[in-house]
C-alpha cells in the first residue's frame, strides 16, 4: 500500500496529505542524533598553533599545568653509542672488534689462464659454443665463461662435468699451500 511506511505504521490521512515522500523518509530518522561529536578531545575545538613562538608558549602553558613532562636522557642527541650492548662498548661486542682488527688478507684460488686455455681448445675442437657446453653440463653459460677466462673458483664437480662433456682431461689447478698454525 502506498500509505504504509517502511516500519509498517500507517499514517493518519491528515499527516499523509501534508507530507511529501522525502519528508516521510526523513521523519523515520527522527530518533537519530546528528550533532557533532569530538572523540578523544575536549569539547572545545583545538586550534593548531601557527608560529614557533605560539608553539613554545602553548608547550610552556601545558608544562605549568603538569600535562606535559620532559626528561633528560643520557647521551640524547648524539650519534655515538654510550656503553652499547656488548662487552666492548659496541652493539656487536668483541666479535666486531676482532673483525675490525683483522689484518690478514685472504686470496681465493682461481682456475688460472692455463686451465682456461685448455678448456677453450677442447671446446673448439668439439665445435661447441660456450652456451652449448653449458647446456650439456647443466650450468649457466656465465660459468663456462668464468672458467675459460680463469676467474672461476675451481669446483671439482664442474671440472669433472666439463671433462666428461668434452672427452678430454683438463689440467687441475694447483692447490693453494695451507699455512701452518703460527705462521704469518
Amino acid at each position: 500500500d502506498e500509505r504504509s511506511l517502511w516500519d509498517g505504521r500507517t499514517p493518519s490521512p491528515q499527516s499523509f496529505s501534508e507530507t511529501t515522500p522525502s519528508t516521510r523518509i526523513m521523519s523515520q530518522f527522527g530518533h537519530q542524533d546528528w550533532s557533532t561529536v569530538n572523540v578523544g578531545r575536549n569539547a572545545k575545538p583545538y586550534t593548531k598553533p601557527k608560529t614557533e613562538a605560539e608553539k613554545r608558549a602553548e608547550f610552556a602553558a601545558l608544562q605549568k599545568q603538569g600535562l606535559v613532562a620532559t626528561e633528560a636522557k643520557m647521551g640524547a642527541g648524539t650519534n655515538k653509542s654510550v656503553g652499547g650492548h656488548g662487552p666492548m662498548g659496541t652493539t656487536a661486542g668483541a666479535a666486531a672488534r676482532k673483525i675490525e682488527e683483522e689484518t690478514e688478507t685472504f686470496k681465493t684460488q682461481k682456475t688460472g689462464l692455463a686451465f682456461g686455455k685448455a678448456l677453450m681448445q677442447a671446446r673448439t675442437a668439439k665445435k661447441m659454443s660456450q652456451k652449448d657446453l653449458a647446456t650439456k653440463i647443466n650450468e649457466k653459460p656465465s660459468v663456462v665463461q668464468e672458467y675459460e677466462s680463469g676467474k672461476a673458483v675451481p669446483n671439482p664437480q664442474i671440472i669433472s662435468k666439463l671433462e666428461r662433456a668434452l672427452g678430454a682431461k683438463l689440467p687441475r689447478p694447483p692447490k693453494a699451500p695451507k699455512k701452518k698454525p703460527g705462521e704469518d
